[in-house]
Order: structure tokens, then sequence, then C-alpha cells
């Protein structure tokens, strides 16, 4: 008889989330450690980061793998649960003597136990891996738009969409990648915007190199997953990447993973998107005095709802913490709204997220563990 498929657990709070995948990970004998964030959750109680280390101690691990939820905050409830899946699912107890795996539980703890992708400054941490020594990525059309993604009327109406009408005319003048790079890419000159990428590295940017430095910097190959959620059709696994098609990366990549979607990395001619956490890690890495060899940062995106309703869950929520009540009617509405456009609380749903977000993870340690990496990628 047949077992069951795994299903990705119901919907939890922060809290939940959080002790339901520690309690495994010190009963398998993980190595803790818990970063505190300087702002409190909803009830008043500490959040902050966790950190989970199986296998291999730092210094004598030749691959990582790194698979972290909650970069975008209120998206960390499905990655939480897929990496309590991977931890008892036994994979981690019997890995090689010369592989680590890294858990990263909510990137963005207030994100996360707030209901929100953005932090308590409002940056959009996946936004937020530029060089503030420079001059910052400019988004020329984003300003235009502003007032239709960001109103600042004192009453908001969940049911309205006649703002979308005029958004999406928009495409008709600026084409629709352009709408999208103006409405996704990431702007730096509206704080109180949508898509704010922030004129400061966030917290959770300086916490994630910290925790890369300890864990990945003096290993051979670091394979980072990123578990997103609320991008493409519901319920799909889409998996993207920017590193060029000729890196060893991008060979690794497509080795072990399903089709990759790539776009063009920051800094490029034309980057559909600026600031995203895997270059950074690319970077982040690539200096010091032991820099890791080869880094291969992944985003593992299933889809939810539809576009218009994720980008409408997200206009609220943006209009509710700058100018509405989070602990109002509507403010528990709307927080309610953008949990269920990045989690569906559908079984199916759960199941088809289960199945794919293991295989994923399953795909990366199959990378890690091959003894020499660099021979099996230069044979392609």
């Amino acid at each position: 008889m047949a077992g069951r498929a795994p299903v990705l657990p119901p919907l939890a709070d922060y809290a939940t989330s959080r002790r339901d995948l520690l309690g495994p990970c010190e009963d398998r004998g993980a190595t803790l450690a818990w970063v505190p964030h300087p702002m409190p959750g909803p009830d008043g109680s500490t959040i902050g980061i966790d950190v989970a280390r199986f296998g291999a101690p730092p210094g004598r691990a030749r691959a990582v793998v790194v698979v972290a939820s909650g970069t975008h905050g209120v998206e960390g409830h499905a990655g939480s649960g897929l990496q309590s899946m991977v931890v008892t699912s036994g994979r981690l107890d019997r890995l090689p003597a010369d592989v680590a795996v890294v858990i990263v539980h909510a990137v963005n703890p207030f994100g996360m136990a707030w209901s929100r992708r953005v932090d308590h400054d409002n940056i959009d941490v996946n936004r937020n891996f530029v060089d503030f020594d420079g001059p910052l990525p400019d988004s020329p059309h984003y300003a235009s738009l502003d007032p239709l993604l960001n109103p600042a009327d004192p009453t908001f109406d969940l049911a309205d969409s006649s703002w979308q009408d005029a958004l999406w005319a928009r495409a008709d003048d600026l084409g629709a990648t352009e709408l999208f790079r103006a409405v996704s890419g990431g702007q730096y000159d509206f704080p109180r915007g949508v898509q704010y990428g922030g004129r400061h590295e966030s917290w959770s940017a300086r916490a994630l190199r910290a925790v890369w430095d300890e864990h990945c910097r003096d290993a051979e190959e670091v394979l980072h997953l990123d578990v997103h959620t609320g991008l493409g059709p519901c319920g799909q696994l889409t998996i993207f990447q920017t590193a060029d098609s000729d890196d060893a990366s991008a060979h690794v990549a497509s080795r072990h993973f399903p089709i990759v979607v790539r776009s063009d990395r920051p800094g490029t001619a034309d980057p559909v998107s600026h600031g995203v956490l895997g270059p950074g890690m690319e970077h982040a890495l690539a200096g010091g005095s032991a820099p890791a060899a080869l880094v291969v940062p992944i985003v593992v995106e299933f889809g939810t709802l539809d576009a218009p309703q994720v980008l409408a869950a997200m206009r609220a929520d943006n209009w509710l913490h700058h100018h509405g009540d989070p602990a109002s009617e509507l403010g528990q509405a709307i927080r309610a709204s953008t949990r269920d456009a990045f989690f569906i609380e559908d079984a199916a749903w759960r199941e088809r997220v289960a199945e794919d977000g293991m295989a994923s993870v399953h795909a990366a340690l199959d990378a890690a563990e091959e003894a020499d990496p660099a021979n099996q990628v230069s044979s392609l």
C-alpha cells in the first residue's frame, strides 16, 4: 500500500512555526543560534532569526546547503513548513562527513510575525542588496504609479478595484515588461511605497551577511535555496536564478533542478529587479581571505493567487501600516488577506508545495553530495 503524500503543515503564526521547527532540530542534534530582532512581535514577544546547522561544522564542510524562509516575511509560513518537513524527513540525519545543511528561519522575522512582506522600516529585503556607497538604482516610472499603489486616503475599501484599471492601462504606454519592472523591480525614492529597497542596509541583510560569513565562507560549494510564494500559477513551482547561462552556478542549477527561469543580473543593462538576495550573497562570499569557490543561489517560488490579487493584498497592507490601524476590524481583515495571498490553505496546494519543495531540497543535497561538483559541471 502506497504511503500518503507529504502535505505542508497548515498555516500557523510565527511563534508556532518557530516552535514546530526548533523542536525537531533540537531532537536531531542541530547546532542552534538565535539572532534577536530589535522590534517585538504583535503580542510583544521577542522575534528573530533562527539558524540550525546539521552535518559538518564550520571549517570542515566542503559543501553547504542553505534553506532560507521568510525573506519576504509573510511568505515565510510556507517556507517554514517546508523547513520542518526537511528536518523530520531523515535526510539530514545521514549527511556525508563533508556536507552541512543550514536552516535559516524567518530572514525577515518582523514581516513574518506581523504578516507583512517588508520589514519594520518598510524595506523589501529582497531589493536591499545594493551598494549604498554608490548611486542607487533608478526606477523612472514608479513615481507616476505611486498614487495608485500607495493611496494616502484615511479610509480604505478592500473591495475597490478601480485603481487596477488605471494601473494596467499604463501597460499601453510603457509596455508590459516596463510596467512589471516599475511595480515589482524595486524603487529607492519612496520610503512609504511598495517594493522599497531602502537607503541603507536592512537589519535582515546585515544579519544574513553574518550568517553567511560564519557558515559558508570556507566551503568549496554553497547552494542557497530561498523559498518564496506569491508569483506564478497557483501551486506551480518556478526555479529562478540570476546567474549568467555560462556561469558554473548556472550549470549546477541546470543539472539538478527542473527548468530554471533566468533573469538579468542587477547591474546589467536591463535588469528586471534590483537588489535581490542571490547576487548579494555571491558578492558577500566572493571577498575576504577565504571566499567560497562556487555559490549557487536559487529562488524556489510557489504560485498562489493571480498577480492582480497578490498586488492588491500588498497595496492594502502598505496602506494599513502607514495610514490605518492594524488592530482594527479592517486591519485584521487586511492582515488576513495578506496571509491568504501568500499561503493557500487548500490541501491540494499544500501537497503540491510539499512534494515539489522537498524535491528541490533533495536536488540541492544531491548536488552538494557529488564528490567533485566542478568536474561534474565541466562535463556538460
